[in-house]
């Protein structure tokens, strides 16, 4: 019979594998045969982890495939409940490998179960689950690694792997903040330009052959309209053209080394959005540091991934200079009370953590702190451009109105 099996070796790490054995009494000899020591072990159960499409041979033949596969992406919701349900299992006694299968077996998204397959057999080939994860990294970030090992080396990956859930779930929640942030000018600027569109198709231009028969005298104000309305007519796809060739560009010049720097510096200058892109980068980023930290990695590591995850070039330069100063010997506060970038209150909080021994504590109050700061500013917003759109939109109406209405009340006063 094949088993799974959960040990610890004589180095204290946790390994998962299968073995075949008569019996479970057979198998816990043999497990400490090998001077290990058994956790768990749960018989084999064969299931099915066809994947369509799933190429297992080489990296090239796995590259095409994802680049062909047309399945929804992996999302950061698809990795939360997978976390939040492999801790919970562990949790419970289930073996690491067993979990995997069932999990694996369970997951919908095509994408995402071809890279929990990959997972599932290189830890039923021995391989601990932080290894088997790390050959995934367009999937699982640098962050999610070394939580993972450090769980399986103290023997609480359980817990780990909650706390990857739970910091996944504080990145979901933020993202959902920026969209509810961005939602609302967004959908009334697209139905302004969309009743903008259609009044300068189709009003306007019944009007201009109305006003060419009158012989009248046209206010430069509507003969601009009219202009603008023929030239939409046969040119109508050159603003989306135009917008989306934009979006293209800014986001291409932000993968480009050069210039990746000055486009997010100038990101965070806009007014409010830059204050909103600020406060939700802080607080992702101190959330991740302090999260490393109380998991056992290193001060220089936990500053450097949390350098990857800023998400913002000018952000990222201030953490990788926080490390550069720690790699020097000098103490984290000392080095961003010098930077301008964070604010004098950041420094404070820091010094405070390092003198009482508590770092990632006031890291993570840090991160809370900007969290509610950021939650603050999105209400704010959102009551703020509630009465700007509804101005927004009465100009772009009024200014239309005008432009038609400006003759016939012109016609009027000559008829009288």
């Amino acid at each position: 019979m094949e088993f799974y099996y959960d040990a610890k070796d004589r180095s204290g790490k946790t390994i998962s594998g299968t073995h075949n054995s008569p019996g479970e009494q057979e198998l816990l000899s043999w497990i400490r045969g090998n001077g290990w020591v058994p956790l768990n072990v749960s018989q084999h159960r064969e299931i099915s982890l066809t994947v369509p499409g799933d190429k297992l041979a080489d990296s090239a033949a796995k590259e095409r495939s994802e680049f062909w596969d047309l399945s929804p992406r992996i999302r950061l919701r698809d990795k939360l409940v997978f976390f939040r349900q492999l801790a919970t299992m562990i949790a419970a006694g289930i073996p690491v490998t067993a979990s995997l299968a069932i999990l694996t077996e369970q997951t919908q998204n095509r994408r995402f179960r071809s890279v929990l397959t990959r997972v599932y057999k290189r830890v039923s080939a021995g391989t601990t689950l932080g290894s088997a994860l790390a050959e995934n990294p367009k999937c699982f970030d640098a962050i999610t690694i070394p939580l993972v090992r450090s769980g399986e080396e103290s023997g609480t990956l359980d817990m780990s792997l909650a706390k990857i859930a739970s910091f996944m779930e504080d990145q979901e929640n933020l993202r959902k903040k920026i969209i509810s942030a961005m939602t609302y000018p967004t959908v009334v600027i697209c139905i302004a330009l969309l009743v903008l569109g259609v009044m300068v198709a189709v009003v306007v231009p019944q009007f201009e052959k109305a006003f060419g028969n009158l012989n009248i005298e046209l206010p430069t104000l509507t003969l601009m309209t009219f202009k603008f309305g023929r030239w939409m007519q046969h040119n109508w796809y050159v603003i989306p053209l135009v917008i989306i060739v934009a979006a293209i560009l800014l986001r291409q010049l932000r993968k480009m080394k050069s210039m990746k720097m000055p486009v997010d510096t100038l990101l965070l200058k806009i007014p409010i959005f830059g204050d909103i892109i600020f406060k939700a980068s802080l607080t992702r980023s101190f959330r991740t540091m302090g999260s490393l930290l109380r998991s056992g990695v290193p001060v220089l590591s936990s500053l450097e991934m949390t350098a990857e995850v800023a998400g913002n070039e000018r952000i990222k330069r201030g953490f990788l200079e926080m490390r550069d100063g720690a790699s020097m010997g000098r103490a984290l506060n000392a080095v961003v009370r010098e930077k301008k970038l964070f604010p004098p209150m950041i420094g404070h909080m820091i010094a405070v953590g390092e003198e009482t021994g508590r770092t990632d504590e006031m890291l993570e109050k840090i991160a809370d702190w900007y969290d509610a700061e950021l939650s603050e500013k999105i209400k704010r917003l959102s009551s703020i451009l509630e009465p700007v759109m509804v101005v927004f939109v009465g100009i772009i109406v009024g200014f239309m109105v005008l432009a038609i209405f400006l003759p016939i009340i012109s016609a009027i006063n000559a008829f009288m």
